[in-house]
């Protein structure tokens, strides 16, 4: 595919952008597709964008994507070899920023979020770029995680090294990097002159601005079924950001497990179906997304409360939706 594609957005009735979000239709944009973060990338700019645009976020994209990996060599790899082995690390600029801020989500979202348990997800078999059915980690393995309770607040930092004493601390950025490189797309475009633009990560979606003559406007994914759950027009710069637990799953000694781990015991999260968060912060969506669904039906409204974060959609396992009143007033829901 060439670099700069122009794509009529008229030839489907919704342009599906992956993991629960879509686009709906209006005129023709530039759209330009790749295939990073585990799975489809699509970016769309407005017909005023200037030539070439695209070209630096998607480079920038790319290099995300290969070095902030938490389970193919890169620089997030580097660090967690280190902490395994109980030997200071000197990390990149970028990893130091991602454990920082991630470190600072945890706190607010009461540990609900957090970015240190990738032990835990590689042990339930999600580091993967394709999924296989197979066994699950055991009740001792499963004990050990729980007693070792890793957290970014566990790690020392001296003179710009890096060390853990707790070995089964890893880093793993899945709800959390998304987050970050939407709202480090969408700075690097409005710096060169982009005024209206649309960016999917793998259902991490963040936009901003127009399409020249109408609004972005974003439907959610049903999560029970194919189809609209519900239609969303974006006001200046927001993201819209859907965690749940029916895209990315495995089957564990025949029971269907989420890749969504909770912090607290070391297993996958059972208790919603889907979140979705609207937030003018695409990492806070991020991981506000994530946290609201580890917290379960009975403490998300209150976390999202604490995490400051109005706008959301929840779908418990019955099929039942309950948003926030701020996003109740902006959903046209689909029948």
């Amino acid at each position: 595919m060439s670099l700069v594609e122009t794509a009529s957005l008229q030839r489907r009735q919704w342009l599906a952008l992956t993991a629960g979000l879509w686009l709906l239709p209006g005129r023709a944009a530039v759209h330009e597709r790749r295939e990073l973060f585990g799975g489809p990338v699509d970016l769309l700019l407005d017909e005023r964008a200037p030539p070439r645009a695209a070209l630096p976020v998607l480079r920038g994209l790319e290099s995300m994507n290969r070095r902030w990996n938490a389970w193919k060599p890169g620089d997030v790899t580097t660090v967690n070899r280190a902490f395994a082995a109980g030997r200071a690390v000197q990390p990149t600029r970028e990893v130091w920023g991602l454990i920082q801020g991630a470190a600072a989500l945890e706190r607010l979202s009461a540990g609900y979020f957090n970015a240190g348990i990738g032990a835990v997800v590689a042990g339930w078999g999600f580091h993967a770029d394709r999924l296989e059915n197979g066994a699950g980690p055991g009740r001792r393995e499963i004990e050990a995680w729980s007693r070792a309770r890793p957290s970014l607040s566990q790690i020392e930092h001296r003179q710009g090294w890096l060390r853990s004493r707790n070995p089964l601390l890893q880093l793993d950025f899945g709800g959390y990097a998304k987050g970050v490189a939407l709202d480090w797309a969408l700075d690097r475009l409005a710096l060169s002159g982009v005024r209206g633009a649309v960016l999917n990560l793998g259902g991490n979606l963040a936009a901003m601005g127009d399409r020249g003559t109408q609004p972005w406007s974003i439907g959610v994914q049903d999560p029970s079924g194919p189809g609209l759950m519900a239609r969303l027009t974006i006001q200046g710069r927001e993201a819209v950001v859907t965690s749940g637990t029916y895209q990315r799953y495995r089957e564990v000694d025949g029971v269907r497990h989420s890749h969504v781990m909770d912090p607290n015991s070391g297993r996958p999260v059972a208790g919603l179906i889907s979140v979705t968060v609207v937030h003018p912060s695409a990492s806070l969506a991020d991981a506000a997304a994530t946290a609201l669904l580890v917290a379960g039906a009975g403490r998300w409204r209150g976390l999202a409360e604490r995490m400051g974060v109005d706008q959301v959609l929840v779908v418990d396992p019955l099929g039942r939706r309950m948003a926030t009143p701020a996003l109740q007033r902006r959903l046209a829901w689909e029948s």
